[in-house]
């Protein structure tokens, strides 16, 4: 490898959750299940891969390697075969646990590679990184002695009196608002700001953030794999290459095997059932833009006006079409599966010829379209409604609708109504 004593190159990952068990799947699709549980073994293969392409000089992973505090075997087999990828080629890797994988939860057979290193719990520690034989950056982390750490540990990252002419921080926890993930290890931007880091390596939130670009640069990778619906869009790690007294370069490089995604297809004007597939696999294309290599799960809605809306909205016509699009699709290398379908079409109606009429259906119209302006009028109307025709069902999910789900379901209606009463018309 031929080193340059002033710059390095490092990926940084993190919230691997190796064997995650998707058990809400496999409960309708043991195929998609198997093939999920596989991907974050293999997107973390991939960052293997990168770290061997790019010829970085170590791999950071900035805790959550496993899912849950119970490991199998195999797991941890495939975990250290990877790492002894990297360790065969002379690239260090530094691990911190977190709140899914705390240390108590390690077992002591479980023997790591050459060149890997853990941070014990305990306290912040430092490990020297060294090139020809000279320290050019300075490692520090610590790791979660147990699950749920609420202490702000940032506090105990003090940069040596003698440093490296790099360092960088490894720290599994929350700044700022933690959104749907656990408040571990808070801590504050001005709080590591003035601490003399050069790049903060985090962990623990989902979604790839860099929160700070230099002077420190702060970095959430996100997780490497997307695991449902709240986690969609690529995921992966980010190739770092750093230099003493230069902003880093920070390059996301998408690593998931899966990816969760929505797509909505507009099917305005369109009256050929045919549609239904060519714009799909439009929007599929789109998406997918060149990758080849991932598969998808998503989650289809079919907007716009059109002469079809009818057979959509049909009872049992979306659960077909989600079948038929999903045949044989779990038996290809890179599959797109469909998880859900929703139609959201709107009847092939000519509002305004409507509203420049003067009869029952335009006084309809201007009633449903009345109600939509006053937020007072809309919540009458469906009160109205609910007396008269509610069951017990919609008495208790009514309440609890805000003011723009409400206009959701006028504007759904509206169509529903005005398609019915201009077929009887017809």
């Amino acid at each position: 490898m031929d080193y340059v004593m002033d710059k390095i190159r490092f990926v940084h990952a993190a919230d691997l959750h190796l064997d995650t068990p998707f058990r809400g799947l496999s409960a309708w699709n043991e195929d998609l299940a198997s093939s999920l549980k596989d991907a974050t073994f293999k997107s973390f293969s991939r960052i293997i891969d990168v770290c061997l392409s790019e010829d970085v000089d170590f791999l950071i992973v900035s805790g959550d390697i496993f899912d849950g505090e119970s490991k199998s075997l195999a797991a941890q087999i495939r975990f250290v075969n990877e790492l002894k990828r990297l360790s065969e080629k002379g690239i260090e890797a530094y691990l911190a646990c977190g709140n899914h994988d705390p240390l108590e939860s390690w077992l002591e057979s479980m023997q790591m590679p050459e060149h890997v290193h853990r941070f014990g719990g305990s306290a912040v520690e430092v490990m020297s990184h060294k090139k020809n034989g000279k320290p050019v950056a300075d490692i520090y982390g610590i790791s979660y002695p147990r699950k749920e750490v609420t202490e702000n540990l940032a506090a105990g990252f003090i940069r040596k009196s003698d440093p490296a002419p790099l360092s960088v921080a490894v720290l599994h926890g929350t700044v700022g608002a933690p959104g749907p993930h656990q408040n571990y290890a808070p801590f504050s931007m001005d709080q590591v700001a003035g601490k003399g880091f050069d790049y903060w390596a985090l962990g623990h939130i989902h979604k790839h953030q860099v929160l700070r670009q230099q002077f420190p640069a702060v970095v959430y990778p996100g997780n490497p794999q997307g695991r449902d619906f709240g986690e969609t869009g690529p995921k992966g790690c980010c190739l770092v290459e750093a230099a003493p007294g230069e902003p880093p370069s920070i390059q996301f490089i998408p690593c998931q095997v899966i990816q969760f995604g929505e797509i909505e297809v507009d099917l305005t004007g369109e009256s050929n059932i045919g549609a239904l597939s060519s714009k799909l696999d439009e929007a599929i294309g789109n998406m997918r833009m060149g990758d080849l290599k991932s598969s998808h799960i998503i989650r289809l809605q079919y907007t716009g006006r059109t002469p079809l809306h009818r057979q959509l909205a049909a009872p049992g016509e979306a659960a077909g079409l989600k079948e038929h699009f999903n045949q044989g699709q779990t038996d290809r290398s890179s599959f797109v599966w469909i998880d859900r379908i929703d139609i959201q079409t709107r009847p092939d109606i000519d509002l305004e010829q409507i509203r420049n009429r003067n009869d029952f259906i335009a006084a309809i119209l201007k009633t449903i379209e009345d109600a939509g302006e006053d937020s007072q009028k809309l919540s009458e109307l469906i009160k109205e409604s609910e007396d008269t025709f509610g069951s017990m069902e919609v008495h208790k999910e009514l309440p609890g609708f805000g003011q723009e789900n409400k206009k959701k379901i006028m504007e759904m209606a509206k169509y529903m109504l005005l398609d019915n009463l201009m077929r009887d018309e017809q």
